[in-house]
């Protein structure tokens, strides 16, 4: 009877032997090696810990001997670090001389990802939407593929790296028929085409005006991001769009200057071929003095036809803001930034800080109004001093267009699911400090095409009109306002709308309609149900400071700003005339904690939407969005009372309706004559605002630049 017990009693300790071995396996080890097929050539990269005293040499042996390959013999720490066939696992596990196996797991940094954490991309707010890594831009999120014409000196960065797009390719499959395809990500270049209208037929930027211009708008900062990655604390300078693809259109020559008609070229073929290339955004960092109104002006006919077709035109003011004496002076806006159709942005100066509430605008950032026509601008402002973004090739100490190539499976992977390598290019790349409206511009124009990337039917002015209504006004000026040592209409002249708030516009751009382009007066922009302006969370925290929800702003290009946006084709002023274009705020300022306090002491409370309780003279609050003029509601427009708000803009009957002229007092002394403008747009890219123009003479009022009526 004793007999035919042995083989059970065999069986019970190779059991528990086979035990002790997996307890002294990690559980993922564990889990491998229980499934680990004979003869699998399935390998584990393991730590294995030796037993106290064991003689190291011959462990070393066995495991050599097995099949192993031990890469590491760490002594002191009784550790080997050995790549071991999976099948093996377990035999090992059951030496005496070994104590415990783990399998060797990546170990990663604890920094914050330095990924989309440049000071523009923090300030504007643009950080919290961008995507994290190249697999999530590839799936969008970053202006993928909405098309920015750079009107510029050229875009010639010193790496692959800084405009390198990613998206998702499906390979071949087995032997190139579709069977076992996989899908990867890809890099490709963003630049997608480049013209001349300069006749020196280059494609470099020799001067580095529009490769600064461009990486502020999309470039990707990588090669500032891997240095910051491997030294804490060092600056990164990515820009905003960080997906979009760029249009080259080069109309500055290699010493910065142009004419008119070589711009007006280069608008020509962005209309043109507009549809080719996906162009919904035009940049133009640049200007010149104005000579006649807007209506006659060739440069500025051409952006409003550009505007007219569907494009997004954003252009920077001007750095004509002060005098030799480095006091304000009025009246610098160039042209074409005195179009009604554009998007006019001045400079802020963030003093290098995230937070905002200490932003001011730079002294040599133009102020309106515009000589001739009078009109208020800029319409917004954004960062702009001391910008950092992508240093040209032509100046680069550390050019480089090298790719590295990972990935492809092999002979046999790319037989059975056809090539899948990834060509990366090696960030190399340098970059400029630099300050100038040229700067702040295309600030607003890669949040543009992020807006439309987020919505494709905004229309030009639907997207002026976003942009204008989530800026924020900045609380230096609020101050001064509530004090008296500023008008409303200096503070209008000076930042317009406000401060650029990507995140704020990026999120409104999404809540809208998405068939916005057929909207029709009398229509919200905003239909979804539960979805209104003030629950969209508009005013999210940037740099840890909550932004407010109003800005005073009542009406904006035909859009009334309550709380869901409705479209209407006038405003009706308190004079019976009515607004086509243009806007209209309420004057008053803003309190710190976000409430609006109207001329008359009325306070809107900051989490009220101002024209959705608009008051009138007679004291009464109406909530449903509309102002009640003689008992008539206008659902076509909306009716201000006098003394309350400020208009500006174009009547329906053509004329101009200027603010300005009620205000001439503000400025009629103290306008810039363009003609003494010695403004040295080289210093002030470098110098900032420790850059002084010279020889500024004010302009006279019998000169015919002087604005009237």
């Amino acid at each position: 009877m004793a007999a035919a017990f042995r083989p059970v009693a065999h069986a019970q300790t190779r059991a528990s032997l086979r035990q002790r071995g997996f307890d002294k396996l990690s559980d993922e080890l564990r889990a491998r090696a229980r499934a680990a097929r004979p003869g699998s050539p399935e390998r584990a990269r393991v730590i294995l810990n030796l037993a106290d005293g064991a003689a190291k040499d011959r462990a070393r042996v066995a495991l050599e001997s097995s099949g192993a390959h031990v890469s590491r013999q760490l002594d002191a720490l009784g550790v080997m670090v050995a790549d071991v066939p999976v099948e093996r696992l377990e035999e090992l596990s059951l030496r005496d001389d070994i104590s415990w196996m783990s399998a060797d797991q990546p170990v990663r940094s604890l920094a914050v990802s330095t990924n989309n954490t440049s000071h523009l991309e923090v300030t504007t707010g643009a950080s919290k939407l961008l995507p994290a890594d190249n697999d999530r831009m590839a799936e969008g999120g970053g202006g993928n593929k909405v098309g920015i014409a750079i009107v510029d000196s050229g875009i010639s960065p010193a790496d692959a790296a800084e405009f390198v797009g990613y998206q998702k390719q499906t390979s071949g499959g087995l032997l190139g028929l579709g069977i076992t395809s996989q899908t990867y990500v890809q890099s490709y270049n963003r630049i997608i085409k480049r013209v001349d209208f300069t006749g020196e037929t280059k494609s470099q930027d020799a001067y580095g005006h529009g490769t600064h211009t461009a990486g502020v708008a999309a470039g990707t900062g990588q090669s500032s991001e891997d240095y910051a990655a491997l030294h804490p604390g060092a600056p990164t300078y990515g820009g905003i769009a960080t997906g979009a693809s760029l249009v080259d259109v080069r109309v500055l020559n290699s010493q910065g200057t142009g004419t008119v008609s070589n711009v007006i070229a280069g608008i020509n073929w962005v209309i043109q071929n507009k549809s080719a290339y996906n162009i919904r955004v035009m940049n133009l960092s640049l200007g010149t003095p104005i000579t006649q109104s807007y209506k006659t002006d060739p440069l500025c006919l051409a952006v409003g036809r550009a505007a007219d077709a569907g494009i997004v035109v954003v252009v920077a003011a001007g750095n004509w803001g002060k005098d030799t004496y480095g006091q304000t002076i009025y009246g610098g806006i160039l042209s074409p930034a005195n179009s009604p159709k554009v998007i006019t942005v001045g400079a802020v100066n963030t003093q290098q800080t995230n937070v905002r509430s200490d932003d001011v605008v730079t002294t040599y950032s133009s102020r309106g109004p515009t000589l001739v026509d009078g009109l208020v601008k800029p319409d917004l402002v954004a960062p702009g001093n001391q910008t950092g973004a992508a240093e040209t090739a032509v100046s680069s100490p550390s050019v480089s267009n090298d790719y590295t190539t990972t990935g492809g499976g092999g002979l046999i992977g790319g037989l059975l699911v056809g090539n899948t390598s990834t060509n990366t290019p090696r960030a190399t790349g340098t970059y400029q400090i630099l300050s100038g409206t040229s700067f702040a511009a295309p600030a607003v124009s890669g949040t543009v095409a992020l807006m439309l990337e987020a919505n494709p039917s905004l229309t030009p002015r639907i997207v002026k009109a976003l942009l204008m209504r989530t800026a924020q006004r900045l609380p230096a000026y609020e101050q001064m306002v509530q004090s008296g040592q500023m008008s409303s209409f200096e503070r209008v002249i000076t930042e317009g709308a406000g401060e650029l708030n990507t995140s704020a516009a990026v999120k409104l751009a999404g809540a809208v309609r998405k068939d916005a382009n057929r909207a029709k007066v009398g229509e919200n922009l905003l239909t979804k149900t539960g979805v209104t302006y003030s629950t969209l969370g508009l005013t999210a925290p940037i740099a840890g400071e909550a932004i407010p929800l109003n800005n005073g702003l009542v009406w904006i290009d035909g859009i009334a700003c309550t709380d869901r946006l409705l479209l209407t084709n006038s405003f009706q002023l308190a004079d019976g005339q009515a607004l086509d274009s243009g806007f209209v705020v309420a004057n008053g300022y803003m309190n710190a904690d976000g409430s609006y306090v109207l001329p008359n002491g009325f306070v809107i409370s900051s989490g009220f939407v101002i024209s959705s309780g608009f008051v009138i003279s007679s004291g009464f609050v109406i909530s449903s969005g509309f102002v009640i003029s003689s008992g008539f509601v206008i659902s076509s427009g909306f009716v201000i009372s006098s003394g309350i708000g400020s208009a500006d803009g174009r009547l329906t009957s053509g004329a101009t309706y200027g603010w300005s002229f009620a205000q001439q007092s503000t400025w009629a002394s103290n306008l810039i004559d363009p003609a003494s403008g010695n403004v040295n747009e080289n210093q002030v890219m470098i110098q900032g605002e420790e850059a002084v123009p010279i020889n500024v003479r004010r302009l006279s009022g019998t000169s015919p630049l002087f604005p009237h009526r």
